[in-house]
Order: C-alpha cells, then structure tokens, then sequence
C-alpha cells in the first residue's frame, strides 16, 4: 500500500499534469493555486478522491453532472466534460463497486449512453439503478430539467430515490450571483439549459459530498473561489459561478480534472486498472463524434477537446499512468536515489 508521502507526491504530480497551461490561456495556472491554496495547499486531486471513496465506501450511488450545448451548436455537445464522465463513471464503478447516474441535457443522453458503454457499463433504466444493480457496473443517464421548479423538485426526487452519497460536476454551466447561467465571455445561456444549480444546493442542505470541476470558473461548483474567479477573468463579475461544493478542482481542460480523481482513486485503492489507457481515450474520442459530440473551441465535429487534439488528450493519459507508476519511490534501487517512501521497508533517502 501507498505511504502517504507517496500518495501526496502523486498527487502533486497529478495536480501539475492536468493543470498545465497548454493553451496559455494565462487562466488556469492562478486559478488553480488560489484554489488550492484556499482549500489547505494540499493535491487537489487527491482531495477529490479522498472524499468520493470516503463517501461511497459504505453503499449508496454516484451522481456526475455533465453536458454543454454552447450556442448554435444545438443539439450537439461539447466533448469536454462527457469524456470525463464516463473516465470517471467507470473507476467508480469498477473500483467502488458503486452504481453511478449521469446527469445531461436532454439532447445529449444518446451521446453519454453511448459513451458510457464504450468505458464498459452496462447503461440501464433509472429505476433499474435505484433498484440495486450488485456489483455489475452500471449507469443511468437521466436528463437534467430546464425549468428552475422542476429541476429543484427532480434534484431532491434524484438524490433521495437513488441514494447519492456524491455528486460530481464536470464543465456544467453554473449560475452567477444573479441566477443568470453565462459562459465566460458573458453570454447568457439560462433560456432553455438544464437547472443544474438545485442540484448542489440540495446536496449541500442534506450533507451530501459535491465536486465542481471547471477550466474557467463560470462553471457548477466554483461558488467557494468566486471572488478568485471574479478577478481573474476579463467578466468575472458577470461569468463566476457562485453554487456552493464541497471541492473546487480547476483543470486546463474539464476531462482532465475527472482524469486527475481517478489517477488519484487509483492510487488510493492500489488498483491501477481504473486508470485509461490512450487506446481508451483514443475510442472516446472517436465514439464521442459518432454520437453527435463537437469540439466547443471550433464546433467540429473532430476527436479531441477544447482546441486540443485527441493525441494529446491520449498522451495525458499516458503521463497519468506513469504518475501512478512512481518508479523510483515503489522500487528503489542505487540508480534511482529514492526520496520518498513508497512501499513497506523501502528506504527514504541514501547517504
């Protein structure tokens, strides 16, 4: 088992990889460190998948929010965030043995079903899940509703018939201090877009654990660095999020953040196969397009997220897979010169 010295190693390593600034945008670097900062300096990362195997340890389901229909692109979505859910759907699923929902705009439950069973889960009925699926990893997909009543009502009939023990947002719109669900550039999406922010009220008024990935800060979840965001962005006034979480994890991309709790969740339990490969990412990517995903920097209908190819998105889980690995900490030799203890009798160092 992992010292925790190198769990927090890996977590920093995870936290350095999926917030590189790749597309030096000048955002994500001070976002990311006055979050972390504000959250006690520790791995973001590995506290995301501390508080989701903590949560679901003793039964219960997982929730994951995802989904973005970015304007004029209707009824297609975004491939950023969808990937991420099923990346992170099926390490709870396989690693947590946890029955898991996902929760989309309506238009987009065809794309996440199928990128759901590309992962390997069984995707059923949202009665099937709440009636107890064993230990067979499955996923419902449920559509998000549009009005403000609606949604509030179907986030506590969600919560309460499935069981959610934690709930985890990834690239969800999220609602500014006027209620208003803009992107970063201020353009108001709330006509029409599922209701998301009920969601995590309400898991915050029953104690229920909640996780707001985000690359910019307009998304579900930022509300405890909305200040930060507010000035980092050019319209951070009118694009910060304000919705409480438990946990704000910043990422360079949305997919990546949900990439960094499994790498950690892996860590956690020993269990490298919850880790995806880029053979993985790779098929996501391409199953994404089939199914009707876009990239939401160009709108094409092209693998990749956010501007960056499908090969990078696929190398990142290569590096991630090596994170895990920690080479020199797991299996010190004279080469390696060992700093950290990573395995029971391994030494902390050489004189």
């Amino acid at each position: 088992m992992a010292s925790e010295a190198l769990l927090h190693q890996i977590g920093l390593n995870v936290d350095a990889l999926i917030s590189c600034d790749l597309l030096s945008y000048g955002v994500i670097g001070p976002l990311f460190e006055r979050t972390r900062e504000r959250q006690g300096g520790g791995p973001l990362s590995l506290q995301g998948a501390r508080l989701l195997a903590e949560r679901l340890n003793d039964g219960g389901s997982a929730l994951i929010a995802t989904g973005l229909i970015l304007p004029g692109h209707h009824p297609y979505g975004e491939t950023d965030g969808p990937l991420g859910a099923a990346v992170l759907a099926r390490a709870l699923a396989f690693g947590l043995e946890r029955p898991v929902a996902v929760a989309c705009e309506a238009e987009l439950a065809g794309l996440l079903a199928a990128l759901l069973r590309r992962a390997g889960l069984q995707v059923v009925a949202p009665e099937a899940l709440a009636a107890g699926a064993g230990h067979r990893p499955a996923a419902a997909v449920l559509a998000i509703p549009t009005g403000e009543a609606e949604a509030a009502a179907w986030a506590e009939h969600t919560l309460e018939g499935l069981d959610v023990r934690a709930v985890v947002s990834i690239e969800r719109n999220g609602a500014n201090a006027e209620g208003r669900y803009c992107m970063v550039n201020g353009t108001d999406l709330s006509d029409g877009i599922g209701k998301a922010v009920p969601l995590m009220t309400a898991c915050r008024r029953r104690g229920i654990a909640s996780i707001g990935i985000g690359d910019r800060g307009n998304e579900l979840g930022f509300g405890p660095v909305t200040d930060i965001v507010a000035a980092i962005l050019p319209r951070g006034a009118l694009a910060a999020d304000t919705t409480p979480s438990s946990l704000v994890l910043p990422a360079t991309v949305s997919n990546w953040g949900a990439y960094g709790l499994v790498a950690c969740l892996a860590a956690l339990l020993e269990q490298p196969e919850l880790l995806h490969s880029a053979e993985l990412e790779l098929a996501l990517a391409e199953t994404a397009v089939a199914a009707g995903g876009v990239d939401g920097m160009s709108g094409r209908a092209e693998p990749g997220a956010d501007g960056i190819g499908a090969a990078v998105h696929a190398a990142l889980a290569t590096l991630l897979q090596e994170a895990y690995r920690a080479r020199s900490a797991r299996n010190p030799s004279p080469f390696s010169t060992p700093l950290i203890e990573g395995r029971e009798g391994a030494a902390t160092g050489t004189t």
